[in-house]
């Protein structure tokens, strides 16, 4: 299993309607259709500025790929976009190594 990082700057003024819109276009619900995936989570920055978290666990890389390369994704990012401070870049992979 892998855990995928993304890091999303959201505008200042969208916070609140970043998150109610995530959830309304269940973006985790069309993930765990796509395959491979796990579950994820949405955190938000306490500190001014700084950008929101995805993080979500998927079976391997292809299967968060299949995700990157899902029509239904590109849709829902249509509906985040606005919202958006800047473009998202990639985020990172990371494998866990020790669960408390």
């Amino acid at each position: 299993m892998i855990v995928s990082v993304l890091p999303i700057a959201v505008n200042e003024d969208a916070e609140e309607e970043f998150v109610r819109t995530f959830a309304d276009i269940h973006v985790f619900e069309h993930s765990h259709e796509s395959g491979g995936f796990h579950g994820g989570r949405v955190l938000r920055p306490l500190a001014q500025g700084e950008p929101f978290l995805v993080v979500a666990e998927w079976e391997s890389r292809e299967a968060y790929q299949g995700w990157l390369d899902n029509p239904v994704r590109v849709e829902l990012s249509a509906a985040l976009d606005p919202l958006l401070a800047d473009h998202v870049a990639q985020g990172g992979f990371y494998e866990e190594v020790h669960r408390g």
